[in-house]
């Protein structure tokens, strides 16, 4: 480098802290909070997707439209508008975490209750449902069931959670979104 020059070479981190202070001070005028935007704009620089952050940067949104993947942990966890009515629910239960995107969703949800029992349950509900059972696999600490329906698919998990209750997951898919 020739004396008197400045040389601006920037690393991939350096670009996003750029982008994400510039981005800060473009939308001051906006709703959302500081860590919202610059949130937003970090992940966006980094993915080179459009991102929406909200309900205090427990909800994020990566894509628009058919390709958007939004994921939401905390109390912005919610069952999906379009979680199917035939797949099994406990009575009562938390939503800990959602990943809903086109063709898959995945919801991680806390109930009370045995995981022998969430399992038990779970089964009768689905193969009543019309649900075939394509696998089930099950230890002392947890339990898994596999079920098809036309082009769905839907995989169950139980496992405890602390020395009470049940961590259930589903992850439900369509066979196009599989390919």
């Amino acid at each position: 480098m020739r004396k008197g020059y400045l040389s601006w070479r920037t690393t991939p981190a350096a670009t996003v802290l750029a982008v994400a202070a510039l981005s800060v001070v473009a939308v001051a005028g906006c709703s959302k909070s500081p860590e919202e935007r610059v949130a937003e704009a970090a992940i966006g620089a980094i993915t080179g997707k459009d991102v929406a952050v909200d309900k205090d940067g427990e909800k994020v949104t990566f894509g628009a439209g058919d390709e958007a993947v939004t994921i939401s942990g905390g109390d912005a966890a919610e069952l999906p508008a379009t979680f199917p009515k035939d797949i099994w629910l406990p009575a009562d239960y938390k939503v800990e975490s959602v990943m809903d995107s086109t063709g898959f969703t995945m919801v991680s949800l806390r109930a009370d209750g045995t995981i022998r029992d969430a399992t038990t349950a779970a089964q009768k509900t689905m193969e009543g449902a019309g649900w075939k059972r394509t696998m089930s696999a099950q230890d002392d600490t947890n339990s898994m069931l596999a079920f098809q329906h036309g082009d769905r698919s839907a995989l169950l998990s139980f496992d405890r959670h602390d020395e009470s209750g049940v961590v259930y997951t589903v992850q439900l898919s369509n066979r196009q979104s599989q390919q």
